[in-house]
């Protein structure tokens, strides 16, 4: 693990590529020495997304105890105020940000997380096992006699946005171009590269669907956000329902899966004890590549008042990135954080998935997924191994295989 050469460069989206995932060895450092750090502002990093800069410089959270409890005060660290993605947004684009569930004001987040938890809850989740299963075994049906394939888009990509348009009650038509778009929204910060930004095509799908729904109610998630009274939610409100579920739905389990695949063929004696009792072991495995990789590395938070982090004093109106990845490799949680161990006692301590108010609604469904797909996997192709050479997401959010080849014996 090689230390970055420049002590502000964690804008630089280049970093994942050059050091396969988050600069573990800088934030080693700075937890050490800094671990509530000041990170200037760095023109050099200009986002390569609409609406947005970088004028502001921002405190870095590395140590475990101090992200869970920032994470868990939003009177005090706002995701409203200012957004929740650490670039500086001009009006247009935070009145967006505060239209998505992750950006609304406490007491709308609440009630809004209040009607959505019965579509999640596990009575609710369980309906969709046998769906989940199928779809899992047609994924692996679909590869299984090749022999080879590129394992991002043609297997981990496709479950997690299959069970998303179930869930929100996308037509069987559309279902392929919502998997194209998911997969181009996710990647960031080559979405200004597109000639129409994804984000856009993927409003106009959801003003689509909606119509549909608003015309035949057909009691699917959409269905219920489009025809509820209580919260009064505008269309782009439902726009960006849309959008946070086409991605978050779908970013961490694409990328754990990769990365589930890349770590057990780096860790050959950990893919041999996985395979020697795969009901024992895969799901903590799961929970430990979720630790390890911490996919969705960081969300931003704004200090609504003068306060202090881990005693350093932080003044209303700073910037606080919330560094999921250094605070699931603290070691005074996890004894040898960079040891990948699928057997760890406390892989589950994780926070990958967020904590607090605003901790993932879709953890639960991720992890079926993950289980199931992983699982078909593993039973029917034990012998699968990386092929060729990964190529990373170039990024600041997502920790993100984007490329995976793989072979295996033809089933």
């Amino acid at each position: 693990m090689t230390l970055a050469t420049r002590v502000d460069n964690i804008l630089d989206p280049s970093i994942f590529p050059a050091e396969k995932g988050p600069s573990h060895a800088l934030f080693d450092a700075w937890r050490q020495s800094d671990p509530v750090h000041w990170n200037p502002a760095n023109p050099a990093y200009v986002p390569n997304v609409p609406n947005s800069s970088m004028t502001k410089g921002f405190w870095v959270l590395t140590r475990y105890d101090d992200v869970f409890d920032v994470s868990r005060d939003q009177e005090t660290f706002s995701s409203y105020d200012e957004g929740f993605v650490i670039w500086d947004l001009d009006d247009e684009e935070l009145a967006r940000q505060r239209a998505n569930f992750m950006g609304m004001r406490p007491l709308e987040h609440t009630a809004v997380k209040q009607f959505l938890m019965p579509a999640f809850s596990p009575k609710a989740l369980q309906n969709l096992v046998p769906q989940i299963d199928r779809l899992a075994k047609e994924i692996v049906d679909g590869i299984a006699a090749r022999g080879q394939c590129e394992f991002v888009y043609d297997v981990a990509s496709k479950l997690p946005v299959y069970t998303f348009c179930e869930l929100m009650g996308i037509p069987e038509p559309l279902r392929d171009k919502v998997v194209e778009l998911g997969n181009a929204m996710a990647d960031v910060e080559t979405r200004g590269d597109h000639e129409v930004d994804p984000t856009f095509l993927l409003f106009g799908l959801a003003e689509e669907i909606s119509q549909q729904k608003r015309q035949n109610p057909d009691g699917s998630l959409l269905s219920l956000l489009v025809h509820d009274q209580s919260l009064g939610l505008s269309q782009m409100a439902i726009n960006m329902f849309f959008i946070v579920f086409a991605i978050a739905g779908h970013e961490t389990t694409r990328s754990t899966a990769a990365h589930f695949i890349y770590l057990i063929n780096a860790h050959p004696e950990q893919f041999e004890l996985l395979k020697s009792d795969v009901d024992l072991y895969l799901e903590n495995a799961i929970e430990e590549v979720l630790r390890y990789t911490s996919t969705t590395t960081n969300f931003r938070r704004t200090a609504t008042c003068d306060t202090t982090i881990g005693g350093t004093p932080v003044k209303k109106g700073d910037k606080i990135y919330l560094s999921y990845s250094a605070a699931n490799r603290d070691p005074t949680v996890f004894e040898d954080p960079h040891r990948f161990d699928i057997t760890r006692a406390n892989a589950r301590k994780h926070i990958a998935f967020g904590t607090g108010p605003h901790v993932c609604i879709g953890a639960r469904i991720a992890r079926m997924q993950l289980h199931a797909l992983l699982k078909e996997i593993i039973t029917r192709l034990p012998d699968l191994r990386v092929s060729g050479e990964p190529v990373w997401l170039s990024s600041i959010w997502f920790n993100a295989i984007t490329h995976l080849p793989v072979s295996y014996r033809p089933e």
